[in-house]
């Protein structure tokens, strides 16, 4: 072959094989699943319901297109491939510490600084110390979300003592936002304020539309971004009646978007969200290619585990890697341990470490749009486009964003959200590893004393909905037992036949025990070889519980006898692992008529199933602090 050779399909190996169509691929994946559906063996959903499938051609794209069909997608802020992307750390305002704690960031790599406010509020001379030696030309201080208009004066107030050049602050405003914080606002006033700042906050945002409490009360994917777009034209068109053009008004608005650990949807949505905005822009006759969304990103909270809390980190990474190949401007990654009531010098370490590894090593933020051409991705972002407009007209339709919140429609739609995804976490078809499933036995305990702090205090606002936290019931309930005896609750496997033949059903068994606290004995040898050795096996290990193991061929011969021969032993339950409609017809009437109890299989309530045993074995959870006193609404 010579340099001047053209190259055609004939030269590749491919060409001497047949071109397989996706039916094909179909047809041949059918055979192996043993007459079990495609659907519900391969594809998966989001949280809005949109199919994920396990193959992707470039068919996927075409098939979706949003109908209005949307902006096409805006490119990045080019600046961001050479520097990478904001890396904001929050800070506390009650810390004592806080402008030692704020030097010490920006001295190891930080970028920017996101200020919650402290119990008194945010005061000129409070800020004027909180921020003491920070270059506002150099790292942007932002707000934390708020709508105290005298905390955003004050702020203006501090870059105008140090500098009278364009400083890229953000005041954090955001009146909508705060009723469901659990605030009060006057939407108008606080636009009002925002409006006559923008001249002296030319290079900086005024507004924030912050959707993070929505995301961490249960609202999906769809939901989040439908309700960010609605809250931003709101903010236009009351800018407008101030005399502040779309084009100007798009300049002050920045996007604050949460992101979990389902790394493909949550770069789908920063996609989608650039576009949504875009769509408005143009509808507004500004060029969204000029005045592109800006994307602050923080993770999820509702991710975050008190169950080995460490595991938080690495939940926050993958969080953090959509936020960069979706292209976030800002990064914000909530401290692993908050949700342990600490937050300190090594969580921010982590924090600010978790991105810059991520900057300075794996170069993420080097390729604008990392994801574009990709099938799955592409199609993810079309289906998640159409479903976001679709939800945002509606909220349109009814009166706006103020009114959806006003009458109680945002809080039902959230609701229903969440009761969808609490019922994938309780049946496990959603896994939080480390919690819901392959638990840390060995982790030591929480003193009884200990209760989490609740980040929605305020009794108005939404609250936060920890993925976790009814499995971290199940474990308190179980931690206490082991504080006050010194070992832990346990049930015994009444494993049937050899070890090869029971092994993965008693693992399966002792991995669901731990998810609440409770240890499994006896699953780890040769099963019993007769009813009656089971029964001695149960005696012997001095349990009140026993959960037989063994496959439907195993319960068919002699799971009825065992159940009876664990009653005559003293067992007060008696349970199998195994799903009823899987076994013979004739072997499950046998075990019900003998007496058993429930059958553990998976795709059950897994939390129902083991707050019923932790019940049977006597255990208590432990009492609940009392609820704080309702905060006084802020006003602006």
């Amino acid at each position: 072959m010579t340099a001047t050779h053209r190259f055609t399909e004939n030269d590749f190996l491919s060409a001497d094989f047949p071109q397989p169509e996706l039916a094909d691929w179909h047809q041949e994946v059918e055979k192996v699943l043993c007459g079990r559906r495609f659907a519900e063996v391969l594809v998966s959903k989001t949280s809005d319901g949109i199919d994920i499938e396990p193959l992707y051609t470039a068919a996927h794209t075409a098939a979706h297109t949003a109908n209005p069909p949307l902006a096409s997608f805006v490119p990045l802020d080019t600046e961001r491939v050479s520097r990478g992307w904001d890396l904001r750390q929050q800070i506390d305002g009650a810390d004592p510490s806080c402008n030692k704690n704020i030097m010490h960031e920006l001295r190891r790599g930080v970028t920017s600084i996101e200020l919650s406010p402290p119990a008194s509020k945010w005061t000129l001379a409070a800020l004027r110390w909180a921020t003491a030696e920070v270059d506002f030309e150099l790292a942007t201080v932002a707000l934390a979300p708020n709508a105290d208009i005298n905390a955003a004066r004050s702020l203006v107030a501090v870059i105008q003592e140090q500098t009278t050049t364009a400083a890229p602050s953000w005041l954090g405003l955001d009146p909508i936002g705060e009723v469901l914080r659990g605030g009060f606002a006057s939407p108008d006033d606080v636009v009002h304020v925002a409006a006559s700042l923008m001249p002296e906050l030319h290079a900086g945002r005024t507004l924030t539309v912050d959707t993070t409490h929505y995301a961490e009360a249960g609202a999906s994917e769809a939901q989040e971004l439908a309700y960010s777009i609605a809250t931003a034209v709101d903010y236009l068109r009351r800018l407008e009646r101030f005399g502040v053009a779309p084009t100007l008004a798009a300049q002050t608005i920045a996007f604050r978007l949460s992101v979990d650990a389902d790394q493909f949807v949550n770069i789908a949505k920063l996609r989608v969200a650039r576009r949504l905005w875009a769509q408005v822009l143009e509808a507004c006759g500004v060029n969204p290619t000029t005045t592109p969304q800006v994307q602050q990103v923080v993770t999820n909270r509702a991710i975050y585990s008190r169950l080995d809390p460490a595991v938080n980190i690495l939940r926050a990474t993958s969080a953090v890697f959509a936020a960069a190949v979706g292209g976030a401007d800002a990064v914000t990654v909530a401290h692993f341990n908050e949700a342990v009531n600490e937050s300190n010098e090594f969580a921010r370490r982590i924090a600010r470490n978790t991105q810059t590894v991520l900057i300075e090593e794996a170069h993420l933020g080097r390729i604008s749009d990392a994801a574009r051409g990709s099938w799955f991705v592409e199609s993810l972002t079309e289906k998640l486009a159409a479903r976001a407009w679709a939800e945002f007209v509606s909220i349109e339709a009814a009166g706006g964003i103020a009114a959806a919140i006003a009458d109680g429609t945002i809080a039902t739609a959230i609701e229903q959200s969440w009761q969808r995804r609490r019922a994938q976490l309780h049946t496990r078809e959603e896994v939080l590893t480390a919690v819901s499933s392959y638990p840390n036995l060995s982790e030591p305990p929480l003193p009884q004393s200990f209760h989490p702090t609740t980040h929605r205090a305020k009794p108005q606002a939404l609250p936060l909905r920890r993925l976790a936290e009814a499995f971290e019931t199940l474990r308190d309930t179980a931690d206490c037992y082991l504080l006050a005896t010194n070992e832990r609750p346990k049930v015994h496997l009444a494993a049937l036949a050899e070890l090869a033949t029971h092994q993965a059903c008693s693992t399966w068994v002792t991995n669901l025990l731990a998810v609440a606290g409770v240890v499994g004995v006896g699953g780890q040898v040769d099963g019993s070889a007769s009813p009656l050795e089971a029964q001695a096996r149960f005696v012997e290990s001095g349990a009140d519980v026993a959960v037989i193991c063994a496959t439907a061929e195993v319960y068919a011969q002699r799971g009825a006898a065992c159940v009876l021969a664990l009653r005559e032993g003293g067992a007060k339950r008696v349970i199998i692992a195994g799903n009823p409609k899987e076994m013979p017809a004739a072997a499950r009437q046998a075990v019900q008529q003998a007496g058993v109890d429930e059958f553990w299989y998976q795709g059950m309530d897994v939390v129902a199933a083991l707050t019923r045993l932790q019940a049977d074995l006597g255990l208590e959870p432990p009492a609940k602090p009392a609820p704080s006193a309702p905060a006084e609404p802020l006003k602006p």
